[in-house]
């Protein structure tokens, strides 16, 4: 399993970050519980351990960022990719409304240390 994001860079800038700022949070989310992140090009990648609790965890960051109207206005995409296919989160994140907060990515970042 691996899960995939991009995101829009004007809007990030719009919204007084940088793509820096934003990868070393969303790389950092997942660092703290060892997951690799095995693509840093234009789309950050990050794989599953091969762990009985890899979904629970990778899930329970993913939540906490969809919950993040800073993620939610910023990215461009965020698929989930295992052996039954690949999901698009973020399309149904956005039709849901699950935005609670708006955070500043080094404020999510120190309050996942």
């Amino acid at each position: 399993m691996n899960v995939k994001f991009s995101f829009d860079k004007a809007t990030v800038e719009r919204r007084g970050f940088t793509l820096e700022d934003v990868y070393r949070t969303i790389k950092s989310l997942f660092a703290a519980c060892d997951f690799p992140c095995v693509s840093e090009e234009d789309v950050l990648s990050f794989t599953d351990k091969g762990h009985n609790d890899d979904f629970a965890v990778m899930w329970d960051i993913i939540l906490s960022l969809l919950r993040a109207d800073w993620f939610v206005e910023c990215a461009a995409s965020c698929v989930w990719q295992d052996e039954d296919g690949e999901e698009d989160i973020l399309s149904q994140a956005r039709s849901v409304g699950s935005r609670v907060y708006d955070r500043h990515p080094a404020f999510l970042l120190q309050r996942t240390r």
